[in-house]
């Protein structure tokens, strides 16, 4: 699957990637705003990363040989440079265990031709940043799956290759018709240009499409992040029950070593990560033994402070006061509604609008059991300031239909889709329970544990419920809008959100 290069092309990538053959590596000798640069284009660009450095090479947009014949003049004192810091980072890091310091040493890994499943765990980190390849902005190759290597060497093999196929072949087969029934439906606007048009309506057929696609599909990361969270999400992969995993976090040490080697040398397969899932599943098992699943609503706020308005504004005085929080909230509930209103309102009012709320509505954290589309939770996954509980991915809860697919006359192909990928998840998972996954389409549902503290409410709402967004995860935030406005109106009232439908997501 990895892309390969001509010998002269090979040449010149080598100064600045640890390799060109395999889809794992790392970037060096680039500034920090080329590095920015490449990332993005994994959002917008069908290409590898790669590929993409060698057009700005070849274009001259980066005059990088100027900077390697700079850097080739002091490789003595470089060398002397890399050896103390080495050092340095042996005594502190190792030696003395302040792991802050691998902090200050941050690593641009690409990760390409991973499956979507692999590239949820990965996202799981939350003080890294990620750009991964659009299911909005690129159309996906029908050739590019995840073969699951313990399905593979099954008789099983047949079975979950012919259904990727399925659905990604669909998914390619349906793309231009569905597109072209969106812009008959959909007339160009007054101060549209056509291209915009046409854009607009490419991306809404990718988002009504992406239901199809399988959690196996292949998919590209760009990922920045620290020594000392590399270390940690190196181990979480090696400790992780799925070989996709395992690969990634060997290929990762790997590649990561050339860059910052010391900083995670210890990064291994912890037996407290990998025995502890093992023993608690089997707990799960034994005391819901019994209990079906029943039916609950998409969106449900489950946990809430009761006494909200309360807590918030004293949590608001404390800050600007020298009084204990205990006497604060003594003279707090003696105020009347409408004092406590004014506090609210002069602390939220004067927000521009790109401001954030300030810290004060950290205090406050609301539980929401979600129940979403996998392709909704690749997105809403992202938001990593909130504390998030999956289950695991099953087909369990069905799946979600975009109407316009019946609109424009695909129901039955659709539902062939879902329900080939129902069977063929049925019979897989009887031998393999967790690989199962891969062969299941983005439509299918899954229930998450989000704890967010109202201010990142704030902005999970404003951004996802926002007029570019995804049908799905719109929704999503409308609902969780209007459960916290049920049990705290007043707090709501600050929160922007956006209760509009649109029929294409851009304009």
């Amino acid at each position: 699957m990895t892309e390969q290069f001509t010998p002269d092309e090979n040449a010149v990538l080598r100064p600045y990637v640890t390799n060109t053959e395999r889809p794992v590596f790392a970037l060096r000798n680039l500034p920090e705003e080329v590095v920015a640069v490449l990332f993005a284009y994994y959002s917008r660009s069908r290409d590898s990363l790669r590929r993409n450095l060698l057009k700005l090479i070849q274009d001259n947009d980066l005059d990088l040989e100027r900077r390697l014949a700079w850097a080739d003049v002091g490789q003595d004192d470089l060398s002397l440079a890399k050896r103390k810091a080495k050092d340095f980072h042996e005594k502190w890091v190792v030696g003395y265990g302040h792991a802050s310091v691998a902090e200050h040493a941050v690593a641009h890994l690409a990760v390409e031709d991973v499956s979507i499943v692999a590239s949820k765990v990965l996202e799981d980190t939350r003080l890294a940043s990620f750009t991964e390849k659009s299911t909005r902005y690129v159309v996906f190759d029908r050739d590019k799956f995840y073969r699951e290597p313990r399905i593979i060497a099954s008789p099983l093999a047949a079975l979950y290759e012919d259904t990727c196929r399925f659905l990604l072949d669909t998914y390619a087969r349906l793309m231009e018709p569905v597109t072209a029934a969106i812009r008959t439906e959909t007339p160009r606007g007054e101060r549209q240009t056509d291209r915009a048009h046409d854009a607009a309506c490419r991306a809404k057929a990718c988002d009504v499409l992406r239901y199809l696609l399988p959690a196996s599909t292949l998919t590209n990361i760009g990922m920045t992040i620290n020594g000392r969270l590399l270390e940690h999400l190196i181990t979480k992969l090696l400790s992780h029950p799925l070989t996709e995993c395992h690969r990634i976090g060997t290929a990762l040490k790997a590649e990561a070593e050339q860059v910052i080697p010391t900083l995670i040398k210890y990064a291994a397969a912890n037996a407290y990560l990998r025995e502890t899932g093992e023993a608690m599943e089997s707990l799960a098992r034994e005391r819901l033994a019994g209990m079906a699943p029943v039916e609950a609503r998409a969106v449900s706020l489950v946990r809430y402070p009761e006494d909200a308005e309360n807590a918030l504004v004293a949590a608001i005085l404390y800050g600007y006061s020298a009084h204990p929080l205990t006497q604060i909230d003594e003279r707090v509930r003696r105020l009347s509604g409408e004092e406590k209103a004014r506090i609210i309102d002069e602390y939220l009012r004067r927000r521009g609008p790109h401001d954030p709320p300030l810290r004060a509505l950290e205090h406050l954290t609301y539980t929401f059991d979600i129940l979403v589309d996998f392709g909704a939770f690749r997105d809403i996954q992202r938001h990593r300031m909130v504390t998030q509980t999956p289950q695991a991915s099953t087909a369990l809860h069905g799946y979600s239909s975009p109407p316009e697919m019946a609109r424009y006359g695909y129901a039955d192909l659709f539902g062939e889709c879902m329900d080939r990928a129902t069977s063929a998840y049925g019979t897989i998972a009887r031998d393999f329970p967790r690989e199962a996954q891969y062969v299941l389409p983005l439509a299918f549902r899954k229930r998450v544990l989000f704890t967010w503290n109202l201010r990142e409410i704030h902005h999970f709402v404003q951004l996802r419920s926002g007029r570019q967004g995804h049908v799905s995860y719109r929704e999503i935030a409308q609902q969780v809008w209007r459960e916290l406005e049920r049990v705290h109106p007043l707090l709501a009232t600050y929160i922007r959100a956006d209760l509009n439908d649109y029929s294409l997501a851009r304009s």
